[in-house]
This record gives structure tokens, C-alpha cells and sequence, in this order.
């Protein structure tokens, strides 16, 4: 029984900092960047863009249906953009961003769609 509350206690002391590790990569956006200007990197880095992407945006429809009609999406991207150009704004933005180089790669790479695609917010 002691061993049992032994292993308890210590999930529960080290579920914060699990936790935290599961929401952000560990990858930072200088990796990324590196990543995603090479043609070896091409397949993963669109897979990174289109999984937040849709993240982002299966969050916002989440909010709505749970009865936030005015949750606001972190950047809103045309339906029909394709990768590649998400890729290439995404690039020049870490390029032209270089203080978010060492940053997570969420982090930045969030910034960078927020920036490069904004929400027409009509009142």
C-alpha cells in the first residue's frame, strides 16, 4: 500500500512538468526554419504547419460550439492557400525575426501565421 502511495505522489509531483513538456516541442524556430528551407525537411516542416493550422482552427470551432460565439482565431488562413505559400511567409518571417530564432518553435511559428495571416474582424 505504501508503494502505492509512493508512486501516487510522485505522479502527481511530476504531472506539472509532463505536462508542460507535452504542449511544447522542444524543437526551437531556428531549427525549424532550417528545417523547412531545406527540400529534405519540406515533407515534416508542411506536416508541423498543417497540424497547428488545423489545431488552431478546430479550436476556435470548438469554442463556438461550446458557446463562445466571439472566440477569436490566432490568424486565418485563406482556404485557399496552399502549403508551400504558408511555408515560404513562415520562412521570411523567422528570417526577418531573428529574436524569435531561439524561442519555441510553436511560439514563433504561431507569431509568424498570426502576422502573416490576419483575422478580418468585422464589427
Amino acid at each position: 500500500m505504501k508503494r502505492l502511495a509512493l508512486i501516487a505522489l510522485v505522479g502527481t509531483l511530476a504531472a506539472p512538468g509532463l505536462a508542460h513538456a507535452q504542449r511544447l516541442a522542444p524543437m526551437k524556430a531556428n531549427a525549424f526554419g532550417k528545417m523547412c528551407s531545406a527540400a529534405s525537411g519540406r515533407t515534416a516542416c508542411d506536416a508541423y504547419l498543417s497540424g497547428l493550422t488545423d489545431g488552431v482552427t478546430l479550436a476556435k470551432i470548438n469554442a463556438h460550439n461550446e458557446g463562445d460565439a466571439s472566440a477569436i482565431a490566432g490568424f486565418c488562413v485563406p482556404a485557399a492557400e496552399d502549403i508551400a505559400a504558408m511555408r515560404t511567409k513562415v520562412i521570411s518571417w523567422l528570417k526577418a525575426h531573428p529574436d524569435s530564432l531561439p524561442k519555441p518553435v510553436g511560439e514563433s511559428v504561431f507569431t509568424a501565421l498570426h502576422d502573416s495571416y490576419p483575422c478580418d474582424v468585422k464589427k
